[in-house]
């Protein structure tokens, strides 16, 4: 009789709590107290509840400017597979030259340079080599992305192919790759690095030239003829003059040029250039090839343009006779160049180097078609 009416005591007690667990879950109120494992239950449903899903993460490409329409993305393509990763990958710097959404005259030739960084494992080598995918050709096919040396893992290079805008009005895009030297593709985490242009064929248009990169350059007093465009002194106390040229073949001959003007927005400051030797201005010069015979040392004319402090250097000056200089030679001549100086002494005498060393400086040149 015990054990039985210990097992209704049993049923009855479990009857009871359930009710009373089932009782409690539908009307919690604030100020009871619940036991550990319930807190741990409330807590683990109040997380789930309230912990938002995750945003989905785009695994695109994001290109260093905004191109002017929408890029389609290429289809697979056919061919040697990649090597496996990492062995063979490449990362996007930025856009040397031609920025997306350029825009060209028809027919107009130009270098597209992207600066590409080895984050594989790999070295590139002359073997490698810059290779069109899909798109817009624009006249290139392979070009080698090395002529001499080689790119070790984490360091970075210029890649550079030659192109020629397409003769009819339109958004061109083209997609490029890179291939090691037994034909595998690889690119930015295998997608494709790219090149976008617009081309005009009437009314007003503006382009962005960059200087020709074998024409232009620095000379010092002393005859030297130095790679890159450097204005300044020496730590010789020998003053530098730096030189462009570019190329505008590209304009049109019956083409009404409105303005002119330079952007010298990429640059280095070494020293202090401006409080040692003044202001930095702009003359127009013919040479080629550039000698040391080039470096002027005569009494200079009135300049197109002048800075006259690092910071002004990211303005871009518009002047009226800058653009008079370009108009005389738009169709009779493929080059307009021009020497950059500081015209108020060549040296400080301080035996420091002061110089402004330029990166891509570009002429920016806004003509009308009739």
């Amino acid at each position: 009789m015990k054990r039985i009416f210990y097992a209704l005591t049993v049923i009855a007690l479990t009857i009871l709590v359930g009710c009373n667990a089932a009782e409690s879950t539908a009307t919690i109120e604030p100020g009871i107290y619940y036991t550990q494992a319930a807190q741990t239950i409330a807590a683990q449903l109040t997380l789930a509840a309230t912990t938002p899903a995750p945003s989905p993460v785009s695994a695109s490409p994001t290109p260093t400017n905004t191109p002017t329409s929408a890029a389609t993305l290429p289809p697979p393509v056919s061919g040697p597979s990649p090597t496996p990763n990492p062995c063979n990958q490449a990362r996007l710097i930025y856009d040397v030259t031609v920025r997306d959404g350029t825009i060209m005259s028809p027919n107009q030739s130009f270098t597209k340079t992207w600066e590409l960084k080895n984050v594989g494992t790999c070295t590139w080598t002359s073997g490698y080599h810059l290779v069109f995918i899909t798109g817009d050709a624009m006249g290139g096919s392979v070009s080698p992305l090395l002529t001499k040396g080689a790119v070790l893992p984490n360091q970075s290079v210029e890649a550079s192919v030659s192109l020629k805008a397409p003769a009819m009005a339109g958004t061109y895009q083209g997609y490029w790759k890179l291939s090691d030297s037994n034909g595998n593709l690889f690119g930015l985490q295998d997608a494709p690095f790219w090149v976008i242009i617009k081309v005009v064929t009437t009314g007003t248009i503006t382009i962005w030239l960059d200087a020709v990169s074998y024409e232009s350059g620095s000379v010092a007093a002393n005859g030297s003829v130095l790679g890159g465009v450097n204005v300044g002194d020496t730590v010789d106390k020998d003053g530098v003059q730096g030189f462009l040229s570019f190329d505008i073949s590209s304009i049109p001959k019956n083409a009404i040029v409105d303005t002119g003007t330079l952007d010298l927005s990429q640059y280095v400051i070494a020293g202090d250039p401006f409080g040692g030797l003044g202001c930095l201005n702009v003359y127009q010069q013919d040479y080629t090839p550039l000698s040391a015979g080039d470096f002027f040392t005569g009494a200079s004319s009135e300049s197109f343009m002048d800075w006259c402090s690092a910071e002004s250097l990211s303005n871009v000056v518009v002047d009226s006779d800058f653009a008079a200089a370009i108009q005389a030679r738009v169709g009779l001549s493929t080059r307009v160049q021009f020497r950059l100086q500081f015209s108020d002494r060549q040296t400080n005498g301080n035996g420091a180097r002061d110089q402004v060393q330029f990166g891509i400086p570009y002429l920016i040149v806004q003509y009308t078609i009739p």
